[in-house]
């Protein structure tokens, strides 16, 4: 009798320690890979929510206070925004990368503006009749519906005339500059 105890015992230990079954593994790493996927996916959501916020901040409100910044300590205009010679007492920064640059760029960079965009990219700049011109790409998996929010969220934004935009390129956001 005491020796089929023994057995049984020792049948139930060996039982415990065969561990998990192969079907219950692939159970366990499937549910893993779906709470990851679903993660990563919220992850990038909020990612681009905060990107087009401060891509739309940017826009709507750096880039208008950089060019009052420039308005006012040039006399309230803008002549000469471009033009490398003009404030040479000014020390323009290098923009590392930005191999484009203009006198312009470096001057609102100067003034606060991000040289980049949050993915990235480099922004430029134009002059033209009194106007400031910013082509602002955007890049990413969605970059259409992006382009469409910045878009939305920049109309009838009080300091920005018109922004039109393009899904190859992003966005290009006029500014008055008198």
């Amino acid at each position: 009798m005491g020796s089929m105890r023994l057995n049984r015992t020792l049948n139930t230990l060996k039982k415990r320690e065969q561990g998990f079954t192969l079907v219950e593994l692939i159970a366990v790493v499937a549910i893993i890979a779906m709470i990851a996927i679903y993660v990563t996916i919220e992850i990038n959501q909020s990612t681009d929510d905060a990107k087009v916020g401060l891509a739309t901040a940017f826009l709507a409100s750096n880039v208008p206070g950089a060019i009052s910044s420039y308005r006012s300590r040039h006399n309230g205009s803008c002549r000469g925004f471009d033009d490398v010679n003009v404030g040479s007492n000014e020390d323009l920064p290098e923009l590392t990368g930005d191999t484009d640059a203009t006198a312009m760029k470096k001057r609102l960079v100067l003034r606060g503006l991000a040289p980049t965009t949050p993915w990235d990219d480099f922004w430029s700049v134009k002059y033209e009749d009194k106007l400031v011109i910013i082509e602002y790409p955007v890049s990413g998996q969605n970059s259409k519906e992006i382009i469409e929010d910045m878009e939305f969220n920049l109309t009838d934004v009080g300091k920005v005339i018109s922004v039109t935009s393009d899904e190859a390129t992003g966005l290009t956001v006029t500014y008055s500059c008198s």
